[in-house]
């Protein structure tokens, strides 16, 4: 089997089809958390600004795409935000279950609020759609995004990635 090609700077087709897909799980997070109160929207969008900061701080600045066009567009963006990191933290870094549980948050939260909306206030066409549109993405588009378009073709990962170590696959880190 061919290896796949790694890349200097990802596609931009690529990275737009990624961006569009995390803005759309977060747009529709945001829906059914200002469907159940304006408050709960707009604590859900500051928590959504905040868990992409930190993204931006703990890893893009020790990447190999920083300031470079990564799958996510975030290595670009980091370099507006932060000074540049050393490589060898981003392989030092160790993930957990612990590291994920702020996204997985950011998805359940409205999925479980949505859940909660559908039988409390009825069934509603929009509702239904933005509960069940991250779910669909992490299971289906996710392993799409991630299994082809990025991981695959990704230089931080043939160095070190400290997320490919966690969910079980190869990565060159020095144990």
């Amino acid at each position: 089997m061919k290896k796949p090609k790694t890349y200097e700077y990802y596609p931009i087709l690529s990275v737009i089809s990624v961006i569009i897909f995390y803005i759309a799980v977060y747009a529709f997070g945001a829906y059914v958390m200002f469907r159940l109160h304006l408050a709960s929207g707009i604590i859900y969008l500051i928590y959504l600004l905040m868990l992409e900061f930190h993204v931006y701080k703990d890893a893009c600045p020790h990447c190999y795409y920083y300031g470079k066009l990564c799958f996510s567009g975030r290595g670009r963006l980091a370099k507006l935000l932060y000074k540049k990191g050393e490589a060898k933290k981003f392989c030092e870094r160790e993930f957990n279950f612990k590291d994920f549980l702020p996204q997985l948050v950011a998805v359940l939260v409205p999925v479980i609020v949505g859940i909660a909306l559908l039988v409390s206030r009825g069934f509603h066409i929009l509702t239904l759609i933005a509960t069940l549109y991250p779910v669909f993405n992490w299971i289906v588009i996710n392993p799409l995004i991630f299994g082809k378009l990025g991981c695959p073709h990704c230089k931080q990962g043939k160095i070190c990635c400290p997320a490919l170590d966690f969910f079980g696959q190869k990565s060159n880190k020095k144990k």
